[in-house]
């Protein structure tokens, strides 16, 4: 469920509240709060990030997008990115990245205790995907398609024939020769058969596309497209449209045409979670059209199975969103957002494309909504355009100068298709298309500090920066609190050296299991033959069971109960510890290990963090809940911002449990006490942050918690002492940071050949 506030009820004010209250109207009376100016703190700048939900993982162009905003506002015609607004961005007096190289998301929580500036100072918390090659061209919204020509203008080699088009947010460039072209620098002069333009799994992985054995896509269909495909396969244009619901984007309505552009597939579906916005200025769907439908995503999902040939060859554009919006995956597809990207990876809408390549008027200004089977059959016309026309007379149409002299009509009163996105039930729509971060500074004078033991790679245009560079990270910190005041936006990176440098899945796994026995309680002991349905009834009302089972290696028999968050464990320890179950009095405890020594200090710790402290926990419903539920049965608790109702990751149903989030940590202590003296309920202040919640839907899957963890290459204590000194030098560089400046820690995490781990991101501005 999404962030829903409730309606307030009035209540009596107390004598010291009256007095405080008043106290508070005679200082706005005066300009002033506390002594200081009104108007200061009105115009503070602060963030607003959407990240109270079910996935809070960002992409890097998502981050860009932020930074850009950060930098240059709206007067760099850069517009508010959707996961996090920025208010009051004018009075933002800098913007800094502080990258921690080599470090992913499962290092925070392995050495969770040791961080603690970073979990003091920064309350709002994200997870990152998996990098791309170049972590740093992503941050920068820049990638490998860059030609020469380009970064030979940007490193400040200016063209007496370049120029900026600021009315239409593009930069203009001298047209390229022939041999800088990036279409024919990707695929030639010659025409190839189709599959030469199929993306490769690196692509598609940098595109955010959905592949096996990722994070956000564990519960994504398969097409069962694994034939190998050739140059004969059949092509098929796929297109979808969405609305917006509780849990974010979903899928409204599907198409699928054959290579011939007949429609063999056209459904409109019902989305599991209930509608706030049915988008018709872009879908055309409306109430009335949906409230019959009974067709489900499954239903969708096993019908593209069935339609779909082995070797068969999706073609859309943007068509990584189109397979999120169907959570499916397919390993062969064109995409013609890709296929026809000019300089710097720009990509052009498919109404602009379908205008000038196929000459076809499409989602025309007076029709309601966009035709998915006409934008499907669009995109395979222009894939089969390509193919049959070679890259060389694709290359001489020079779509930038078309798009340059288009009517103004062209510019920017269409929504980018890339704007409609849905990840995993989480609503991060991606930047407008337009010129980079690195551009947009360029046009603005202004240059990026960069500081760092390592130099820039030749992906990024060093002319853009004013490199700084060092022997140590001790050297680095010094040099970054020296320069940092100075700039308006800088990169520091710290490098953890060889420990940390491969991507070691092992590890991660090991932070999985420790988190599965923190999970994990133990129960009895009970009478030979112990019932464990009675046993699940009462230790389900506490939070969502992972398993259980009865323990075969014990005196008396005792259960072994997995949880799949860690509040319901802690419940069990609190609440169920000596009742009477199964006619048994029963002790609730949790085995104590090397490894979990260290559990009930996590536990505390979890539960003040910033992000956690006006936030609690609610179990023990009988039925999975529902919006209009959950306002009538927390109407009378005050003070309430908004709800989260987890999805099961299995069935993508509502959970049987809840997160509140309050105005005030005493607005949720208050709510705490409320619910317990209710009864019926269960509820305590959460500890599990709302980007740490789909991470450990699937720790719980590890194994048993009795599985040993595997012998660590290098000594965690070694590990240790880098960690607290790694929080040392983030601490004094906050501490050196001017008033007002954005701070962005980032994990960039991993991605190998031994496998991808996702980074982590902290973000707050200093007050």
């Amino acid at each position: 469920m999404s962030d829903k506030s409730l309606k307030q009820r009035k209540r009596p004010h107390s004598d010291e509240e009256e007095e405080t209250s008043s106290k508070k109207r005679r200082d706005r009376s005066q300009g002033t709060v506390n002594g200081l100016d009104l108007q200061m703190i009105k115009k503070a700048p602060r963030l607003s990030p959407a990240l109270f939900c079910d996935n809070c993982e960002i992409q890097h162009r998502q981050l860009h997008h932020l930074l850009k905003y950060a930098a240059l506002g709206k007067k760099g015609k850069a517009t508010q990115a959707s996961w996090c607004s920025i208010h009051h961005q004018k009075y933002l007096r800098g913007a800094v990245v502080l990258v921690l190289q080599d470090l992913a998301q499962h290092h925070f929580y392995q050495f969770y205790l040791h961080f603690r500036s970073l979990r003091r100072l920064f309350r709002h918390r994200f997870s990152l995907t998996p990098p791309p090659s170049d972590f740093l061209a992503s941050l920068l919204g820049l990638n490998d398609s860059d030609f020469p020509a380009q970064k030979k203008r940007m490193n400040g080699q200016h063209s007496a024939e370049g120029s900026t088009d600021q009315k239409y947010n593009f930069i203009a460039t001298p047209k390229p020769t022939k041999s800088y072209d990036p279409i024919l620098q990707r695929y030639g002069t010659k025409s190839h058969g189709l599959t030469r333009y199929l993306l490769t799994e690196e692509e598609m992985r940098k595109n955010n596309y959905p592949l096996v054995g990722l994070s956000n896509t564990e519960n994504y269909v398969h097409t069962k497209c694994t034939e190998r495909p050739t140059d004969s396969s059949p092509l098929f244009g796929l297109d979808c449209e969405m609305c917006l619901t509780c849990k974010g984007r979903e899928l409204t309505r599907v198409s699928l045409v054959d290579a011939q552009g007949q429609c063999i597939m056209d459904e409109l579906v019902k989305p599991i979670n209930p509608i706030i916005n049915y988008m018709t200025r872009f879908s055309g769907i409306t109430r009335k059209m949906i409230h019959p439908v009974k067709t489900k995503l499954t239903n969708v999902q096993e019908k593209l199975k069935s339609l779909l040939p082995p070797d068969a060859i999706l073609v859309g554009h943007s068509l990584d969103n189109d397979l999120h919006a169907l959570q499916m995956i397919h390993p062969n597809v064109i995409d013609t957002a890709l296929l026809f990207a000019r300089s710097l990876g720009r990509k052009f809408r498919l109404k602009f494309l379908a205008q000038e390549i196929l000459k076809r008027e499409i989602q025309c200004d007076t029709a309601v909504g966009h035709n998915p089977s006409e934008d499907a059959v669009a995109a395979l016309n222009l894939a089969q355009y390509f193919i049959q026309h070679g890259p060389e007379k694709v290359a001489e149409i020079n779509l930038e100068d078309v798009f340059l002299n288009a009517n103004k009509l062209h510019s920017r009163s269409d929504t980018s298709k890339a704007s409609k996105i849905k990840q995993n039930g989480f609503l991060h729509p991606l930047p407008p298309e337009g010129p980079s971060f690195l551009e947009e500074l360029e046009n603005a004078g202004q240059k990026i500090a960069y500081v760092s033991r390592e130099g820039l790679n030749d992906t990024v245009p060093s002319g853009q920066f004013e490199s700084l560079l060092c022997t140590s990270d001790e050297e680095v910190l010094e040099k970054a609190c020296s320069v940092i005041p100075l700039s308006p936006v800088s990169i520091v990176k710290f490098q953890m050296g060889s420990i940390f440098s491969k991507c070691h899945l092992d590890a991660s796994e090991r932070v999985s299991c420790k988190f599965a026995e923190m999970m994990t309680v133990f129960a009895g002991p009970f009478r030979s033959g112990v019932c464990l349905k009675n046993v699940k009834m009462h230790f389900e009302s506490c939070g969502p069971l992972h398993s259980l089972s009865t323990t075969s290696d014990t005196c008396q028999p005792y259960v072994c109960i997995k949880y799949s968050v860690p509040e319901g464990a802690q419940l069990a320890v609190e609440l169920l510890n000596g009742s009477c179950i199964d006619g048994c009095r029963i002790k609730v405890q949790r085995m104590i290990t090397r490894r979990t020594a260290d559990h009930e200090d996590i536990f505390k710790e979890m539960g003040e963090d910033p992000e956690n402290k006006s936030t609690i926990y609610v179990s023990g419903f009988t039925k999975p809940l529902t919006e209009e539920f959950l306002q009538q049965q927390f109407s009378h608790l005050k003070e309430i911002k908004s709800i989260f109702v987890p999805t099961n990751p299995k069935n993508q149903r509502h959970a049987k449990y809840c997160y509140l989030r309050f105005h005030s940590p005493d607005g949720a202590a208050a709510a705490v006490h409320s619910i317990r003296a209710h009864g019926g309920l269960r509820s305590m202040k959460a500890i599990t942050s709302s980007h740490l919640h789909r991470w450990l839907q699937a720790a719980v899957t590890c194994g048993s918690p009795h599985k040993p963890s595997n012998p660590e290459s290098v000594p965690e204590g070694d590990c240790t002492e880098i960690i607290k000194d790694l929080d040392r030098k983030v601490h004094l560089l906050y501490e050196s940071l001017r008033e007002n400046t954005l701070c962005v820690i980032l994990f960039p995490g991993n991605n190998s050949n031994s496998g991808s781990l996702p980074g982590f991101g902290l973000i707050g501005i200093k007050c």
